[in-house]
């Protein structure tokens, strides 16, 4: 037998011993690998393939704290926000089709609370009828995110660009700053004002002795808040009597 017979014969029995429908099947394998992939790479949702998005929430903290804050007001203002990120060439221009840009807007409440634990009856005059409170300027409390609120108007991805988690948290950061300062000039502060000494009196009043009596607020100067909150849980020297 010389070598072409020999060949020929190897051949065949290779052919014999793998079964034609599996070769069929390892080469279908390997198509369905590469749609795929491509689907996957290029967004579509085709053959019953599709992108699908997983999250999974944990608690990492639970604290409880006795914060002795009492909210008096609270504003309510909606923050736009317009992230770019793009590719550019030596600072000198920006790179077409690299631009990432979001565009999304966040309702905020912005409240404004005193430090309740340094209110304290200063004097009191019967003569005169007038008692006398000791109490805090308003500052902001904290500032709230609502999620519920979230509207998107953009949401695009550029080539070799992306807006990361970190950026977008700090995107965040500067949400909440901005809507702080928004509700700062619209004098927040000076409605929490209003609205603690609203309440104040109407407790003082709700006492039938001091129905009739003028309440007067001595504010505590931001330098004093700090050294008296040491003294905040100890009582004060001259309390209502009924």
């Amino acid at each position: 037998m010389d070598n072409e017979e020999k060949k020929e014969t190897i051949i065949n029995e290779v052919n014999v011993n793998v079964p034609k429908n599996k070769i069929k099947s390892v080469g279908l394998i390997k198509i369905l690998i590469i749609v795929a992939v491509a689907s996957v790479l290029f967004g579509g949702s085709f053959f019953g393939i599709s992108r699908v998005f997983n999250s999974q929430e944990k608690v990492l903290k639970l604290g409880l704290d006795d914060v002795g804050e009492l909210v008096t007001q609270t504003c309510h203002t909606v923050v736009l926000e317009d992230s770019k990120e793009s590719v550019s060439f030596f600072d000198m221009f920006d790179i077409p089709f690299t631009e990432s840009r979001q565009i999304f807007s966040y309702d905020f409440d912005v409240d404004a609370s005193i430090n309740f634990s340094l209110i304290e009856i200063e004097k009191i005059d019967d003569s005169k009828k007038e008692v006398t409170i000791k109490v805090p300027h308003a500052k902001v409390y904290k500032v709230v995110i609502l999620p519920e609120t979230f509207k998107s108007y953009l949401d695009t991805n550029g080539l070799f660009s992306r807006i990361d988690l970190t950026e977008h948290n700090d995107a965040l950061l500067k949400m909440e700053e901005l809507a702080k300062n928004q509700c700062l000039e619209s004098k927040l502060l000076d409605r929490a004002d209003e609205n603690t000494q609203k309440l104040l009196s109407s407790m003082i009043k709700s006492e039938k002795k001091y129905k009739d009596y003028s309440v007067i607020y001595n504010y505590i100067e931001e330098a004093d808040q700090e050294n008296n909150k040491a003294d905040a849980n100890l009582p004060s020297e001259e309390k209502i009597e009924e």
